[in-house]
């Protein structure tokens, strides 16, 4: 039986009370259990909780960029949730194929019945994948290999075995340009980089892979010990945390990243 036989759950979040309250009453009508918030600070306590969110439903416009604001959050805590955003905008927003990759769409909230027709797809999706058996879909026995690429010496190695203690086969590389030249001929379950390196950046290594292997472009992650803000705009859609902070966020997005690889390896 589909883990979503049941009620299907939509976090609903607009900051007009009205177009909210639309949203919600049609997903409510068409069977959807329904969270709704006026901000990203409700939202985001919504998603931090035990209740299952099967789909957000959420504004993103060139007035209110509330759903961007979730969406980049979650790339760092709720990164299971990536394809299940459905974006509320009359047109698509500055940036936001950029920030989604493809993975979600902007449908006018005058379209309601597009939009329930792309929640609903987005709920079966992860029907199916919780469906099949876990043999098809958990991390394999054999070690997830990982890429990790850092010019600190120390923090290399601290993360080198920190990563390795979380179950993951850890190949080094002190550069990025070290990295490109492992990725020129060896493929990896997922790849953690820092952002300021000196002998290839990280934004080097994203432009190179972007060109050379597309494939993995959704398999990096970077690290950066200042601002984030620069790898959000040079690697739209890519989780980025702060160095030395939230070990677990970051285990928990490179074991979903590998899930993703491993089911796509499945298909």
């Amino acid at each position: 039986m589909s883990a979503y036989q049941g009620r299907k759950t939509a976090l609903v979040i607009h900051q007009d009370p009205g177009a909210l309250d639309a949203i919600t009453r049609a997903f409510e009508s068409h069977g959807f259990e329904v969270v709704a918030a006026l901000s990203a600070f409700r939202a985001q306590a919504y998603l931090e909780g035990d209740r299952a969110i099967h789909v957000v439903v959420a504004q993103w416009d060139d007035q209110q960029s509330v759903g961007a604001d979730v969406y980049r959050w979650s790339l760092q805590r709720r990164y299971d949730l990536r394809s299940q955003f459905v974006f509320v905008a009359d047109d698509p927003p500055l940036g936001f194929e950029g920030l989604v990759v493809g993975r979600c769409l902007s449908i006018p909230l005058a379209r309601m019945p597009e939009i329930l027709q792309i929640a609903e797809a987005a709920v079966l999706r992860i029907a199916r994948i919780t469906d099949q058996t876990v043999s098809e879909i958990a991390i394999s026995v054999e070690a997830p290999s990982l890429l990790l690429a850092d010019d600190e010496a120390i923090l290399l190695l601290v993360m080198s075995q920190l990563l390795k203690d979380a179950g993951y086969h850890v190949t080094t590389a002190d550069s990025g340009n070290s990295a490109i030249a492992q990725l020129t001929t060896q493929d990896f379950d997922v790849i953690v980089a820092d952002w300021h390196m000196d002998d290839g950046s990280g934004n080097d290594l994203y432009t190179w892979i972007a060109e050379k292997r597309p494939d993995l472009v959704d398999r990096i992650v970077f690290l950066s010990g200042e601002g984030i803000d620069d790898v959000q705009i040079a690697a739209p859609g890519r989780p980025v945390f702060h160095k030395g902070q939230d070990s677990e966020a970051l285990t928990r997005v490179l074991d979903e990243i590998v899930r993703s690889v491993r089911d796509e390896e499945w298909r």
